[in-house]
């Protein structure tokens, strides 16, 4: 293969746009020997080994130090097969439907309102830590009956030990990701064994799984906390970093900017999904090969890493015209943004629904904002791909 790609290379890991459009041009899939992996960066190629289900593993784990390094598998839905696989997401699904999102839409409009109102007051705030990213882990500590306050040190905990890589680091290896692994492996642990010991108290999430079973099985305490965990990291980490660089890239193109500031009911949701498209947040996931496929002409075997490679896939221009060009009124065009085939996201519709609704609120309190763009940060590591801090200046509109 023409370009030297390694998923772990400070290009792959800052910002990696400009290493895809080059994979992409230079013939793909790339088979990276070191790794025994095909690096999959184009639409179509993603596409196709998504919708491949009966040649796609899910049990060695969906992170890349998952296939790579070793690192703990969670078992939840996420890491079955099927037929399994799909029985026990369904506990969970009736929870993410569109009627179910709307009738949680009162209660996230005011935790939004909540948290915005005091920083509308300040006159600037960070997008992501201040708002968004809050916001969502409060939301699915909620669903798993986490008292708000834990939810956020749960949260920050998460963020130690899967966001934060320093420059040489592969996977989660550092002492404070290790010490985040354990400190909150012990509070899941800790609200686990409360549960089982008063089983009243479950609500939501925690008295499904606590209440499931399948096939006669139940849950034991370690799947009970792999499914907290799980359910704490996919439900608060995309859909706040999206919303975060919605106010990011409209700040770069003034034009949509203000169109959007002028009607943030009508545009919120175009803006969160081209951010969506144009930066998206799930970087990549990683399957693996249960049997011989060919894809693009190049020979998959039993065994072979598969890196899904979202980000790269919604900027093809095979697929997308004007694939690099920031556009909110673009046709909208089937994209990978909440994957497709049996892992879509189970939390789409919420995610379409809450970045929208915090983009409109923050808009129809602020009206126009600067960004404070020496202060802006992109998340630096493998998994995930966007900013995880925006701040914004702005005149509060009941000051003006």
């Amino acid at each position: 293969m023409s370009v030297d790609y390694d998923p772990y290379s400070d290009e792959a890991m800052r910002d990696p746009s400009a290493l895809y459009r080059r994979m992409r041009e230079a013939g793909c899939p790339h088979y990276m020997d070191k790794y025994k992996a095909w690096a999959l960066v184009r639409y179509e190629d993603v596409n196709a080994a998504s919708l491949a289900d009966e040649k796609i593993d899910f049990t060695h784990g969906s992170l890349l130090g998952q296939h790579m390094l070793g690192e703990p598998i969670p078992r939840t839905f996420m890491t079955m097969n099927e037929p399994e696989r799909r029985a026990w997401r369904n506990l969970l699904t009736p929870s993410y439907t569109v009627k179910a999102v709307k009738g949680e839409a009162e209660r996230l409009r005011a935790l939004v309102r909540e948290i915005l109102a005091p920083l509308v007051a300040r006159g600037e705030f960070d997008v992501y830590r201040d708002l968004t990213n809050r916001v969502m882990c409060i939301n699915a500590g909620y669903m798993l009956g986490i008292p708000r306050e834990d939810a956020e040190y749960v949260r920050g905990r998460i963020d130690d030990m899967i966001m934060h890589r320093e420059a040489g680091q592969k996977g989660m290896t550092s002492e404070r990701n290790r010490a985040a692994a354990h400190e909150l492996a012990g509070y899941l642990g800790a609200y686990v064994a409360r549960l089982r010991a008063e089983p009243e108290t479950a609500v939501r999430h925690a008295k499904i799984l606590l209440e499931a079973e399948i096939d006669g099985r139940r849950l034991d305490d370690e799947e009970m906390i792999a499914y907290f965990f799980s359910l704490l990291v996919t439900g608060s980490e995309t859909t706040p970093m999206a919303t975060a660089g919605v106010f990011y890239y409209l700040a770069k193109h003034p034009e949509q900017k203000a169109m959007v500031v002028a009607d943030p009911a009508g545009l919120a949701k175009a803006a969160f999904m081209e951010t969506c498209r144009y930066d998206q947040p799930t970087n990549m996931l990683v399957r693996c090969a249960r049997d011989d496929f060919e894809l693009s002409g190049q020979q998959i075997r039993t065994g072979d890493r598969l890196l899904m490679i979202y980000a790269s896939a919604n900027r093809d221009a095979e697929r997308f015209e004007r694939a690099d060009e920031f556009d909110i009124f673009r046709p909208r065009k089937a994209d990978m943004t909440f994957g497709t085939g049996v892992a879509f996201c189970l939390g789409a519709h919420l995610a379409q629904f809450v970045g929208p609704m915090m983009i409109e609120e923050v808009l129809n309190a602020v009206g126009d904002f600067e960004l404070i763009e020496d202060q802006c940060e992109r998340a630096y590591g493998e998994n995930l791909a966007g900013f995880n801090r925006v701040p914004i200046r702005f005149t509060p509109r009941n000051l003006v």
